[in-house]
């Protein structure tokens, strides 16, 4: 059984005694300060109230801040609901794709592989509190006491809580409310901006290490990771390794490579060695440690990791860890054979292509030194289209090898809208950003530091990797809570909204329109949890 399965089971088991105390002896349970809360327990405290008083004596500053707040969550809406549709689109593709693990669905440093546990821990406290202090703060500025404050739990921490007088706040007009739920989405906006823009600081003064090279030590190609069961992993090249010469298996010596870059992709060149999937190469590498190191003989080029579903390359028989040979594309009575030299290569020859264009595939299995590679020619298919180009369905990497370069790799890392054109790239790079750390960042691995130059070296790593985690978990926080549905504060902002939407249509009866209001964010309360676990639960299952 999985260890991240295990550990929850052992929790459920640990929990599910507390929750059924809690609930038989609600008297007992509330003096040591547990509430049942559905299937969580609030845990209560008055820690910070006195804090949010104090703080809320600026109560002109306070009231421009809640105007904030209130746009501010609603553009964070609209981003939310664009992230959750465009998943929910993505659903058929990712279907009998495996999942990365039910352990990335909770939020526990160290458990969760994304969370380290020192940064995390840490992170996700001032997210926490920073998020509650917030709406305590608005509270007192808006005339309603905050009777307890603490932490909620079920299996897992799930948050902090900041618990406003029920009573006092309903009976709050509608725009002290909006700016009472809103606080906490923006003041994590805030810190996430702060920690963000201190990091990009600090890593301005971060330089790509002199590695002894003719060229540009930015342009060195990188290995970031290797694919399991592939040419790649067998060739006994590291991950961060970088990579220094090349040459044709059986020649003496090693052959200056520069990384060809497109994107985000990144590819070896050498203007002395052409790279075809039929041949047979050696790297020199450089770790840490050492350099000049050799690999074992492998074959290089276009290595297909994945086939998508129902697309043209699956009906053409197309096979994973098999290399791309060549494509031939027939469009409109013209036939051209392209020749894949690189990953990068394969995707500038399928830009030029179009919905409908006929493709003939050849492709090269994996092959054992000393033996006959084999070219396997696969029958015509049609193309489909992914927006004005055509769509084989096949992605791929180098051998196995997932490249970059140092230079690259600071730019992906400090720049969230790296190679954003437009307003759409614009939000597909942020959100690309934000999955930074599925691959492994924070934002530089651990184990590429050493391509780089900082000021004051570990410790120069160690806040550049804080101030990271900060902005990740605040503005994960705050881009969470905006969605349209209880318990979230969108849930509650949404419903305001719609109250005030309904007001300007004409409906003037408070009541008729508070249930109109409860009713209609109810269902989409409902939809939308059901569209956000079936998410959920698709990319991690």
């Amino acid at each position: 059984m999985d260890a991240a399965i295990l550990v929850l089971i052992i929790l459920t088991i640990i929990y599910i005694p507390i929750w059924v105390w809690v609930w038989r002896n609600p008297e007992k349970a509330a003096k040591v300060h547990l509430v049942k809360y559905g299937p969580l327990v609030m845990i209560k405290t008055h820690l910070g109230i006195k804090s949010m008083d104090k703080i809320a004596k600026y109560r002109r500053f306070w009231l421009f801040f809640g105007f904030v707040s209130r746009l501010l969550s609603a553009i964070l809406f609209f981003l939310m609901m664009y992230m959750l549709v465009m998943a929910l689109i993505a659903l058929p593709q990712r279907l009998g794709s495996g999942g990365i693990g039910i352990e990335y669905a909770l939020a526990i440093p160290g458990f969760n592989p994304m969370l380290p546990l020192s940064y995390g821990i840490i992170a996700l406290f001032v997210a926490m509190v920073v998020h509650e202090m917030g709406h305590g703060i608005q509270s007192r500025v808006n005339g309603c006491k905050v009777d307890s404050t603490g932490l909620l739990y079920g299996v897992v921490p799930w948050g902090a809580f900041c618990e406003p007088n029920e009573e006092q706040l309903s009976k709050l007009p509608r725009r002290p409310q909006l700016d009472i739920y809103a606080a906490g989405i923006s003041i994590n906006t805030f810190v996430a901006v702060i920690s963000i823009a201190l990091m990009l600081v600090l890593c301005s003064g971060i330089s790509v290490a002199n590695f002894g090279q003719d060229s540009d030590s930015g342009d060195i190609p990188g290995i970031y990771s290797i694919d399991d069961q592939s040419p790649g992993f067998d060739s006994g090249i590291p991950t961060s390794a970088l990579i220094t010469g090349i040459k044709l298996y059986g020649e003496d010596s090693f052959h200056s490579v520069t990384a060809v870059t497109s994107g985000t992709s990144v590819a070896l060149y050498s203007e002395e060695v052409e790279i075809l999937p039929t041949n047979f190469y050696v790297l020199e590498y450089t770790t840490k440690d050492s350099s000049h190191l050799e690999s074992e003989p492998l074959q290089l080029g276009a290595f297909i990791n994945h086939v998508s579903n129902n697309s043209p390359a699956k009906d053409a028989g197309l096979e994973i860890r098999t290399y791309l040979y060549s494509i031939t594309i027939t469009h409109d009575g013209t036939t051209v054979e392209h020749f894949i030299h690189s990953n990068i290569e394969f995707t500038e020859i399928m830009s030029t292509t179009s919905g409908g264009d006929k493709a003939v595939v050849k492709t090269v299995s994996v092959t054992e030194v000393g033996k006959e590679v084999q070219i396997d020619t696969h029958e015509e298919v049609t193309l489909t289209s992914s927006g004005s180009k055509g769509f084989l369905g096949v992605s791929t990497s180098n051998a196995g090898l997932t490249m970059t370069t140092p230079a690259l790799m600071m730019n992906k890392a400090t720049d969230p809208f790296y190679g954003a054109t437009d307003a759409f790239s614009y939000i597909q790079g942020f959100f690309t950003y934000l999955s930074g750390p599925i691959n492994g960042l924070d934002p530089i691995p651990n184990a590429i530091t050493w391509w780089y130059d900082a000021p004051a070296g570990d410790v120069t790593w160690i806040i550049v990797k804080m101030l990271y985690w900060l902005f990740w978990l605040d503005i994960l926080l705050a881009i969470s809570n905006a969605l349209p549905a209880y318990p979230f504060d969108g849930g509650f902002l949404f419903e305001g909204g719609i109250n005030w939407l309904l007001e300007k249509l004409g409906i003037k009866d408070d009541e008729r329109r508070k249930k109109m209001s409860g009713n209609i964010s109810s269902s989409v309360s409902t939809v939308t949890l059901m569209m956000f676990f079936l998410v959920l639960l698709t990319f991690v299952m």
